[in-house]
């Protein structure tokens, strides 16, 4: 008997591959491949349990928010956008609501729900799944023949959404990429990317659970802008995530805590209460805190201890000279980088399948005609916020309908 062909296999039970099942144009007889035993296992802890599925605005804004290979997905996030994934998504019952800082979920705020209404999707749109299925082997020629645990399975067109390195624990620990190397595809060297990062003489641990809002982090020629949490060992939060991407052992980050204000604004602020006798009465500290309406006591508190002054110094004895060592640290703190977070702490992997080797707008191998890359298995990273996820449905979107269309 001859061996039964499938339309399309999809390798991978991850956001991009079941999005790819979820958005087929047309019923199939399709195959999910997943070497996990249960599908969407990353899915589930995305956004803390909630899925925060996309960011609201235009997508045009999207673009910076994925390092340097930004514009060169362009044309995937332009094909499919945040508002068409919105439809998508409450076309099948699952309503969203978007957060005063423009992170989307859906509305029952769970992840389940939005795995649910994918399988459910991908079921009647002709996919079947099999778990705990890992592919060893990909044979490219008339059609796909693909060597598995489970046996061999063939396919007239294949989309490869294994994903990256990150939260190996998933499923999701980078194995797949030797095949794909063996078939003589370029890898770029995964990396963890959105991971802390680790400083020389790392001073905040006291804080942890403390966060600033909207500070800026800067390394050579890359700064990157937004909450700032302090932990017992390190920088985390959207600043240290997005701008670990740039760095490693050795660079330099400049923090400025304060971008409301500019130093200079502050020194003249400071000049004028100096003539106020009312604020001469006052602690320095108090004083200091009152100008930096934004930011943590605590912070404020501990930045004027660490630079030498007594909790109780009064403003009267604050010299401009001692003022400038405290608006220097709040305005301009320098560190030593001495690691960042590894693949257990990482949210996306940095590296993957490099984008030389694909139609960016349909995911589709240079090599091999008919084989289609979605989602993290690709060197794309993003932002905090929704990103990440909205590039792996983006790319498993275009990739399933330019497979199914030119079938």
């Amino acid at each position: 008997m001859a061996d039964f062909v499938y339309d399309v296999i999809i390798i991978g039970g991850g956001a991009a591959g079941l999005f790819a099942a979820a958005s087929a144009p047309a019923k199939v007889n399709g195959l999910i491949l997943d070497k996990s035993s249960a599908p969407g296992r990353k899915l589930l802890m995305s956004g803390a349990g909630q899925c925060n599925i996309t960011h609201g605005g235009s997508i045009k804004d999207f673009i910076c928010r994925y390092g340097d290979n930004g514009s060169r997905i362009r044309a995937s996030l332009y094909k499919f956008s945040n508002l068409s994934l919105i439809d998508f998504f409450e076309k099948r019952g699952v309503k969203t609501l978007e957060r005063d800082d423009g992170k989307v979920f859906p509305k029952s705020m769970d992840a389940g729900t939005v795995l649910d209404c994918l399988l459910s999707a991908g079921r009647e749109k002709g996919f079947q799944l099999i778990s705990s299925c890992e592919v060893s082997e990909i044979n490219c020629g008339e059609v796909f023949s693909l060597n598995s645990s489970k046996g061999r399975f063939i396919c007239r067109k294949l989309i490869i959404c294994t994903g990256g390195c990150s939260y190996p624990s998933t499923g999701s620990d980078g194995k797949f990429f030797p095949v794909l190397e063996k078939m003589g595809f370029d890898i770029i060297t995964p990396k963890p990317a959105l991971v802390p990062v680790s400083v020389e003489g790392y001073p905040y641990g006291e804080l942890s659970g403390v966060s600033v809002k909207n500070a800026e982090i800067s390394s050579g020629s890359h700064r990157v802008k937004g909450d700032l949490l302090f932990t017992h060992s390190n920088f985390s939060g959207p600043a240290a995530l997005h701008i670990s991407r740039y760095v490693k052992p050795g660079s330099e980050i400049r923090i400025c805590f304060c971008t409301e204000k500019s130093i200079e604004a502050v020194s003249g602020e400071l000049s004028a209460l100096r003539k106020d006798k009312s604020s001469s009465r006052k602690e320095a500290v108090t004083v200091l805190k009152s100008l930096f309406p934004s930011l943590p006591s605590a912070f404020v508190e501990k930045v004027f201890t660490d630079e030498g002054f007594d909790e109780h110094l009064g403003f009267a004895d604050f010299s401009s000279k001692a003022a400038a060592s405290v608006l220097k640290r709040i305005f301009s703190d320098t560190y030593k980088v001495s690691g960042t977070g590894g693949f257990s702490t990482a949210m996306a992997t940095a590296g993957g399948v490099s984008l030389k080797e694909i139609t960016v707008k349909t995911g589709e191998s240079k090599k091999f005609p008919g084989l289609y890359f979605a989602g993290e298995v690709l060197d794309v990273d993003g932002d905090t916020g929704g990103y990440n996820l909205q590039f792996a449905f983006s790319s498993g979107y275009n990739a399933i309908n330019h497979a199914v269309f030119n079938k």
